[in-house]
């Protein structure tokens, strides 16, 4: 077989198409040949709108960035300049030997004032504690004044034959004291004493018997006894036997004082001997040391 001349007509004529058709790429494909003359048009057209904006955007920046990428990289706006403030004209330096007179001299009350103390936490805390103690005086003593047991309407029967019982339990009733004490005799009155403001029990009551030697009899055996699972403390009516008796809530009673010292404050049990009196505590007030206005 013999080689093609490269001067050959037809020949140039077949390198020139090959050429254009790879310029415009589209050499190669079978279905594109085949297509129309106006399909071919069109699509060489986008082509060619292709090619142009890829080489403007490579001449615009040669990242060749598109542009709302390229907007993130812009750098802000320039600071606003601002001239430099001016500086104040001040006053010139003078000496201080003009005021040297007015100081205070070591004589003077100002020369040293006083300097003030404040108050510490300890301080502080007895302050109060001892504003407290006054207005809890002040409020017993107004109390006081408005205690007689001897003209009290709620308290009615005989005092020698009354008992007093303490540290009972909120929830016992006057049905559960009088069941248990009922033991030591037959009982006329059973008295549980409640606030007056909500009326619930205070944890003590009177018990009136009906004989004075069921009340000594309950006086000497139920001290210590069990009511409603709580050990009851029992001592005979001293508000209208005793004389200047005062309760615990007007700062007497057997317990400690509310608002006296420890000279004051009386930490003697219903059981024990009181040295003062010559008698032990346990024994009731007799009929001889009732008040004299009685």
């Amino acid at each position: 077989m013999t080689k093609p001349s490269p001067h050959n007509p037809s020949n140039n004529l077949l390198r020139a198409r090959k050429s254009a058709a790879a310029a415009m790429g589209d050499y190669g494909n079978a279905m594109m040949r085949n297509q129309d003359a106006g399909v071919q048009s069109r699509v060489k057209a986008q082509s060619r709108a292709n090619l142009l904006q890829l080489k403007l955007i490579g001449q615009s920046h040669p990242t060749g960035l598109t542009t709302n990428l390229l907007k993130l990289f812009e750098p802000r706006a320039p600071l606003e300049h601002k001239p430099p403030l001016e500086k104040r004209k001040l006053p010139a330096y003078s000496g201080m030997s003009q005021f040297v007179s007015r100081f205070a001299e070591p004589g003077d009350p100002e020369y040293a004032p006083p300097v003030p103390t404040c108050e510490t936490r300890a301080e502080k805390k007895d302050r109060i504690r001892q504003l407290k103690l006054e207005e809890g005086a002040a409020k017993v003593a107004e109390e006081l004044q408005k205690y007689d047991p001897q003209n009290d309407p709620n308290v009615t029967g005989d005092p020698y034959k009354t008992l007093f019982v303490a540290r009972l339990g909120y929830e016992t009733s006057e049905q559960k004291v009088k069941r248990d004490f009922e033991a030591y005799g037959p009982i006329k009155r059973v008295r549980l004493i409640t606030d007056k403001v909500t009326n619930k029990p205070r944890g003590y009551a009177f018990v009136e018997y009906a004989h004075t030697r069921d009340m000594k009899s309950a006086y000497k055996q139920a001290d210590g006894r069990k009511v409603d699972n709580k050990r009851v403390l029992v001592d005979v009516e001293r508000g209208r036997t005793v004389p200047n008796w005062r309760p615990r809530r007007l700062g007497g009673g057997l317990g400690s004082s509310r608002i006296g010292g420890e000279d004051a404050a009386q930490k003697h049990s219903a059981r024990e001997q009181q040295n003062a009196a010559g008698r032990p505590r346990s024994e009731e007030p007799r009929r001889d040391d009732r008040p004299a206005d009685r």
